[in-house]
């Protein structure tokens, strides 16, 4: 190990690389575009040079007319006079930058324009047959004074660029030097760095050493202890699930025993319904002999508060019974004997899809299946996971909005992960985990239901080896993610051994 002096050396090596490196790269940022700008000017004196020329060769083209008359001489003169105007508007965007340069290319644009006027009228008049008014023109001298200022101009706009162009390249000779000295510098820094690091995986190499005797020793304890450990985990486990059955089981005796009397209350509720026909039939027949007869809270009593109270008896006791059956569904299938098969989980879920097909239709609804991983377990118990989330989705969509339900699968960290998306209405995110507790509902109370559908779905998936998640949002949908565990694939050896047996 390093110990405090040793990391803080290390550390403060590693920060200064770092900046080292910064600064590399920051110089060699510096002089790639030192060598852009050198380039850009070059180039800007490239385009002096090659306006000088043009305009030295259209007024020699201009004098051989004028001493030839020769039609030839006209050629190299319009050719350099088309090229000048380009050569002006690329100088224009390179020099705008530089405000002296700038300034000197806008005095020179109306001398070469004045210049280039003297020589097309000079070529004019010899053409018409004037050369004496042609010879006469250029004796003026006119000419000869733009050439000079040209000259003059471009000789120092070419000056300027020169001293820029050394001023970038001394400056790119300068980060160049500094650039070798931050890689010398940098390079000792690694060697210095490389020696820290290696005694340190030296002492950390004896250290490991000490502490992997040392737990060899603790090993071997720990295998001593891995057998109580583990006789004790099978004995927990045993009665975890002796408990499990047995809460079961009571849940199945008292749902059982609960309903006889359950039956009892809706026999005789029903009895009292007919009781109370009979007597509100009476009481019509005495009204009629004799009008009057009965007082108002007894006539109340037979026609209103007598039914209310039978139909609420019996909207209670059919709930009760709904919820009864439900408990004894749950207990039944937590004592099923699981039987596994291979499941082509596309088909399975294609056949729960048609049906409710007819449901679907009638919510104007749609449901895509996409590409799905088989499973190896107990079919009655995935077609219960998925027939119940199919379903809930179809009972909660948003009215007035096409319903789209979707059904993908993948295969991800040993788990077969199947989403079954919908755009209903959504769940609070206070409810997502509240909807899978039994007898829980949330949302729009006015949906039939009791709260027992996602209630078997987590505990089918639970006892299946999986887990089942919620991801909703409001009055945009819900996808209910489930996670079973896949199929291990097996080798192929082992495979073509057992066809040959």
């Amino acid at each position: 190990m390093l110990g405090p002096v040793g990391y803080l050396a290390l550390a403060v090596g590693i920060v200064v690389l770092v900046v080292i490196a910064g600064s590399s790269v920051w110089l060699s940022v510096r002089n790639h575009e030192a060598l852009d700008a050198a380039a850009r000017e070059r180039d800007v004196l490239f385009t002096i040079e090659e306006l000088t020329a043009s305009i030295e060769r259209a007024e020699t083209g201009q004098r051989g007319f004028l001493l030839t008359g020769r039609d030839a001489y006209l050629e190299p003169f319009d050719r350099a006079t088309q090229h000048i105007p380009g050569l002006i508007a690329k100088l224009g965007p390179e020099v705008e930058a530089d405000p002296t340069a700038s300034r000197l290319l806008s005095e020179l644009k109306p001398v070469i324009a004045d210049k280039l006027a003297e020589l097309r009228e000079t070529i004019e008049f010899a053409k018409a047959g004037n050369r004496d008014a042609a010879l006469d023109l250029v004796g003026t001298d006119r000419g000869q004074g733009d050439t000079q200022a040209i000259r003059s101009i471009t000789a120092r706009m070419a000056q300027r660029e020169q001293v820029v162009v050394a001023t970038q390249f001394q400056a790119i000779n300068d980060r160049g030097r500094a650039l070798v000295l931050m890689d010398t510098a940098g390079l000792a820094g690694l060697v210095l760095l490389a020696g820290v690091i290696a005694f340190g995986i030296r002492r950390y190499v004896v250290a490991l050493r000490a502490t992997q005797a040392e737990l060899e020793l603790a090993n071997r304890g720990l295998e001593a202890n891995n057998v109580d450990l583990e006789r004790i985990v099978q004995t927990r486990t045993a009665d975890l699930v002796e408990a499990n059955e047995e809460i079961q089981r009571f849940a199945y005796i008292v749902s059982h025993d609960l309903r006889a009397p359950l039956v009892n209350i809706m026999g005789f509720t029903s009895e009292l319904e007919t009781a109370a026909k009979s007597l509100g039939q009476f009481a019509d027949e005495v009204d009629a002999r004799e009008p009057g007869a009965l007082s108002s809270d007894v006539a109340a009593a037979v026609d209103e508060d007598i039914p209310e109270a039978i139909r609420f008896i019996k909207a209670s006791t059919s709930k009760m019974d709904r919820l009864i059956g439900a408990i004894l569904t749950l207990s039944r299938e937590g004592r099923r004997v699981l039987t596994n098969e291979r499941l082509e989980m596309k088909a399975v879920l294609s056949g729960i899809a048609d049906t409710v097909r007819h449901q679907a239709n009638d919510s104007n609804a749609e449901i895509r299946i996409g590409e799905l991983p088989l499973l190896v377990m107990d079919r009655i118990a995935v077609e219960q996971i998925f027939g119940n989330l199919l379903d809930n989705a179809l009972k909660y969509l948003k009215p007035g909005r096409a319903g789209l339900i979707r059904i993908n699968g993948r295969v991800e960290g040993g788990f077969a992960v199947f989403e079954v998306e919908d755009n209903g209405r959504g769940i609070a995110p206070r409810d997502h985990e509240r909807i899978f507790d039994l007898f829980r509902r949330a949302g729009d109370q006015s949906v039939p239901g009791e709260g027992i559908g996602l209630a078997h779905v987590r505990a089918l998936v639970r006892r299946l080896g999986g887990k089942v998640e919620c991801d909703s949002v409001l009055d945009r949908g819900t996808v209910f993610r489930v996670h079973l565990p896949a199929p291990v694939p097996q080798p192929a050896n082992r495979r073509s051994r057992s066809v040959a047996a």
